[in-house]
């Protein structure tokens, strides 16, 4: 190539002095010319025949790794590969230890133009691979995005120290290994990121969080969706629509309130108290025994009893009526049970578990079910205890 194009100068008429140079010129420009010929070749004609291709079958796995970012990486990548292999043939019959300056600077330049394609072929190839994890609905139980944004990070790290290597003319190896004295600095600069990614890592493997949990966290008064989990930041999406930002290794040393478990379990607990008025709790009499088998609050064994307490037959009967609703889980705990008393009455303690999980409705049915038993409770001759308010002070006569 070189003897034709100082063949053509000749004829041109260029003087012998400047014909070294200008040959060497006229040889670098077509090879820069014919490299770029052919990224712009894959990226115009190549490319598109690739990316219907995809398009066309039936996996989703390449519509992610190989879509149009990818292959322009590739395509920026490929003139560089180019010309570095062509490279030695614009300066024949020189060894590796007499090359040129020109020689030398264009090598080193192709060389980081290719470090830099192939630091951003990585970063697009695992943001690709985020992208299809998010979507997947067997990736979303783990914690990725966190790992992946690391190693990006370490992606970028690695690039520079090529670079620098590059620059300086010394092995990348020999620079990490001096790079070991740094290392305090270095963790202390990106404390943050690493405490993030070990976090993020617990999390995935522990199965403790992921995007789209109720997540409860009192110690910081966070109550809300997660909606995003990075390596540095959780973001939750709290209840009154705020947003509030968590680092991962807080709810690694921290508790936190994951609702997620009761979401797939299909059962969400209900625990409430009524606190009964212990003057009105005594044994029913034949009278008020008749008055409920006839209104079929208690059954004929109750009725047969001796002596049956009041506040028995209630508890048995709320179970009874929980027990007859379609909306309460029947293989779970069940019961109305009796708390330690306190000074505000005895405590009834309804514990039981409802099938409905949704927050609104949940609630529904929740104040349902105390209205309608404490709606019952006078026919049982009980009164819920309730503080004297400045009405009850001002029907009082004093003498």
């Amino acid at each position: 190539m070189n003897d034709l194009i100082k063949d053509v100068l000749n004829h041109a008429g260029v003087v012998a002095s400047a014909l070294p140079q200008l040959t060497l010129t006229v040889h670098l420009c077509l090879l820069a010319l014919f490299s770029y010929a052919i990224g712009w070749s894959c990226q115009h004609f190549l490319m598109p025949i690739v990316l219907k291709i995809v398009s066309k079958t039936m996996t989703v796995l390449d519509d992610y790794f190989l879509n149009e970012p990818v292959l322009k990486g590739l395509c920026h990548i490929i003139p560089g590969v180019i010309f570095l292999l062509l490279l030695p043939n614009c300066f024949p019959g020189v060894e590796f230890e007499d090359k040129s300056l020109v020689h030398t600077i264009l090598e080193v330049c192709t060389k980081i133009y290719l470090t830099i394609g192939g630091v951003l072929l990585v970063s697009a190839f695992l943001t690709n691979l985020g992208t299809f994890t998010t979507e997947q609905d067997r990736f979303k139980n783990h914690h990725l995005i966190g790992i992946l944004q690391f190693l990006k990070l370490i992606t970028y790290c690695i690039g520079g120290i090529i670079v620098i290597a590059l620059l300086f003319n010394r092995s990348p190896v020999n620079l990490i290994a001096g790079l070991g004295a740094a290392a305090t600095v270095l963790m202390l600069i990106f404390k943050d990121s690493i405490l993030g990614l070990v976090a993020g890592i617990q999390l995935s493997v522990n199965k403790m969080l992921k995007p789209g949990d109720w997540v409860t966290i009192s110690k910081l008064d966070i109550d809300g969706h997660v909606e995003e989990v990075s390596l540095t930041t959780v973001k939750i999406r709290n209840f009154d629509n705020t947003i509030s930002t968590v680092p991962p290794y807080t709810l690694v040393s921290d508790s936190f309130q994951n609702w997620s478990s009761m979401f797939e379990s299909g059962a969400r607990r209900f625990k409430r108290r009524l606190l009964i008025d212990v003057n009105t709790i005594r044994a029913c009499s034949k009278e008020e025994l008749e008055v409920l088998k006839r209104n079929k609050l208690i059954e004929k064994e109750e009725y047969e009893d001796i002596s049956p307490v009041n506040l028995t037959l209630f508890r048995r009967y709320a179970e009874r009526y929980l027990r007859e609703r379609s909306t309460v889980r029947q293989d779970l705990w069940l019961m109305a049970r009796q708390l330690e008393q306190t000074p505000q009455g005895l405590p009834v303690e309804l514990f039981f578990y409802f099938k409905e999980t949704n927050f609104a409705k949940y609630e529904q049915l929740s104040a349902e079910t105390v209205e309608y038993l404490i709606s019952v409770l006078p026919r049982f001759g009980l009164k819920l205890y309730q503080a004297p308010s400045g009405t009850d002070f001002l029907g009082l006569k004093y003498s």
